[in-house]
């Protein structure tokens, strides 16, 4: 962003997602950032949150040659648990050939994604490929609400919408007043209205959320449930630019621990 980031007293969000890459070390974030770990371990915080089924767990290439691909749904995703943008969707029945999964899973297998923007939290995941129930949105992106919790409470919503056609993002504050601000995407205008079960969401978000100074908490709504998505422990691996310093100042307040 062109500045230096102040590390004895850092006053902004981003500067705070660097200063926790460096200082915090809670073993809880490597369970946090494991797409694996993580879903077994909201289920034990909050039992009526529908959790994607895995149906397939594999450590190495070699477990993938055991897959029997007629036992598969017509739908579902691989993916890989250590790291990002990891993700291959499966739809009717178009399976990938073993050869290509294969080479998929040495890649992302090989990936340190601790590394690579210094994000700690992925240092010492168990790498694992694994294959997950599919969530069918009748063929559209499903909205996808971020919650940013502080010490237990949400203070900010961030909705991705449209994500796969002209992905737009709109940021509100927990009372769903848009906070009327570009956020790396186009806001959707007219705003979105405020969902029926945005209380339940932030129930669940404040739930999980108690277990950390900050944690942002993504969810869907699926089949009429509340749906885990994945918990974030760096947003944007804090180089997710705001339009202005100010609004990174705000959003840096909450976070007190810093």
């Amino acid at each position: 962003f062109k500045r230096f980031i102040n590390f004895s007293q850092p006053e902004t969000f981003n500067e705070k997602l660097q200063v926790r890459k460096i200082i915090d070390h809670n073993p809880l974030f490597t369970v946090a950032a494991d797409k694996i770990a993580s879903k077994d371990w909201v289920k034990s915080i909050c039992s009526d949150i529908y959790i994607p089924r895995n149906l397939w767990i594999g450590s190495d290439t070699n477990d993938i040659e055991s897959i029997d691909f007629s036992l598969l749904p017509r739908d579902y995703v691989f993916k890989a648990n250590h790291t990002s943008q990891t993700i291959e969707i499966i739809r009717n029945n178009n399976h990938i050939s073993q050869r290509k999964m294969i080479k998929l899973a040495s890649k992302w297998l090989k990936h340190d994604q601790s590394s690579s923007l210094g994000e700690w939290a992925y240092k010492d995941i168990p790498r694992r490929v694994f294959i997950e129930e599919f969530l069918d949105f009748e063929g559209s992106a499903p909205d996808d609400y971020k919650f940013f919790v502080f010490n237990g409470r949400v203070e900010f919503i961030q909705l991705d919408s449209d994500r796969f056609i002209n992905h737009k993002r709109n940021m509100f504050d927990r009372n769903w007043r848009d906070l009327n601000f570009e956020y790396s995407h186009e806001m959707k205008i007219p705003s979105p209205p405020k969902p029926i079960f945005l209380d339940e969401m932030i129930r669940i978000s404040e739930l999980i959320g108690e277990n950390f100074d900050f944690v942002r908490v993504d969810l869907y709504f699926y089949n009429n449930k509340v749906t885990f998505g994945e918990l974030t422990i760096y947003p944007g691996a804090g180089f997710e630019k705001f339009p202005c310093i100010e609004l990174d100042k705000l959003f840096g307040k909450y976070w007190t621990s810093y």
